[in-house]
């Protein structure tokens, strides 16, 4: 199978959506390929994760990216076109492939690959209850970790300024930080995780707020059961990590996921 190779700093899942924005110019044409009634790829691309070198080439021709060989083949499912020429996508995860040879003989490169068996895996039934549990702790944590952020931000701003601030407009202030946390935590909303330990596997992946050699090893697991298990043990360890940081000074902190 040969299909168009789009080398990001992402990693896409089956099962997800993925917008993207389309603005490079071999890009641009690779979409206008794709979008081409009765192309030969069906309007599907492979994303691979870069893992050496830029998306977008200081000058052509400067320097060859290095990409992960098991990538994502994604299928365009919306696409609006700006009048400057960029896209705008919303494209949908449908299957993992190996990627065998890449040719670069094109506007953009197009990839052999060869589509990757998906396995449950031993007892992956079982861990769908247990990886809920931890992901509704998970994103419960997040929720009060930025509820507790915003707060101290709030704090520190009244005490840097040093003003004389009327206590009803504090008060205004408060009520205005209450409307922000209750929008984010309508953003931050529970997931039910799907009953296909396959489907459960990718959700979690893609709601995981971890590096992308860590998301890239979650995609190249050998089946729904071990990416569970992995995901598992993820989402107690940043839950964990989440939870000690709200108890440090929160005024200056600012948290990158580990």
């Amino acid at each position: 199978m040969r299909l168009p190779l789009f080398p990001l700093h992402v990693v896409a899942f089956p099962h997800l959506p993925l917008p993207l924005h389309i603005f490079e110019r071999k890009y641009r044409q690779m979409t206008a390929d794709l979008l081409a009634e009765g192309n030969e790829y069906g309007g599907r691309f492979v994303v691979t994760m870069i893992s050496a070198g830029r998306e977008v080439a200081s000058k052509p021709g400067a320097g060859q990216l290095t990409v992960r060989r098991v990538g994502t083949i994604c299928e365009i499912r919306r696409a609006d076109k700006f009048a400057d020429g960029r896209y705008a996508l919303l494209a949908v995860g449908v299957g993992r492939v190996r990627i065998r040879k890449v040719d670069h003989s094109g506007t953009y490169a197009v990839a052999d690959v060869t589509p990757l068996d998906e396995r449950r895996g031993e007892d992956a039934d079982s861990l769908i209850p247990d990886v809920q549990v931890a992901l509704d702790g998970y994103l419960s944590t997040i929720r009060e970790f930025l509820a507790e952020r915003d707060a101290a931000d709030m704090e520190d701003l009244l005490a840097d300024a040093e003003l004389d601030i009327d206590p009803d407009l504090i008060h205004e202030s408060s009520a205005g930080d209450v409307k922000r946390v209750t929008r984010m935590d309508r953003l931050i909303k529970p997931i039910r995780l799907p009953t296909d330990p396959l489907a459960a596997s990718y959700a979690v992946a893609g709601v995981l707020q971890v590096e992308l050699s860590r998301k890239q090893r979650l995609l190249e697991a050998p089946d729904a059961a071990a990416r569970l298990r992995a995901e598992l043990a993820l989402l107690q360890r940043e839950a964990q990590l989440l939870g000690n940081a709200s108890l440090a000074p929160m005024g200056r902190f600012e948290y990158h996921a580990n």
